[in-house]
C-alpha cells in the first residue's frame, strides 16, 4: 500500500494529549510508542513529531489490536 492509499482498517485514532486536547493520528502512521514514565506514551509517527499522550502504552496496543508476545524468564 503506497502512501495515498487507505484501507477501512487504516482510520484516525484520536489520541488524548498529555498537554490537554488531543491528536488526531492515521493508524498507518504510527511507527511504534513506548512508556514515558507515569505520564502514558510517547507514540512515534512515521513522518512528523512525537506525540505525547496520557493514554498507556497497554491502552494504546488494546486498541491497535496489538499482539502480547509470551516471553518466559528461563
Amino acid at each position: 500500500m503506497n502512501e495515498i492509499e487507505t484501507t477501512e482498517n487504516d482510520g484516525f485514532v484520536l489520541l488524548p494529549a498529555a498537554n490537554g486536547g488531543s491528536a488526531l493520528v492515521r493508524q498507518s502512521q504510527i511507527a511504534g510508542a513506548r512508556a514515558n514514565g507515569r505520564d502514558g506514551a510517547i507514540v512515534y509517527a512515521k513522518c512528523g513529531p512525537s506525540i505525547y499522550t496520557t493514554a498507556t502504552v497497554t491502552q494504546l496496543g488494546r486498541y491497535l489490536d496489538a499482539k502480547t508476545a509470551e516471553i518466559r524468564r528461563d
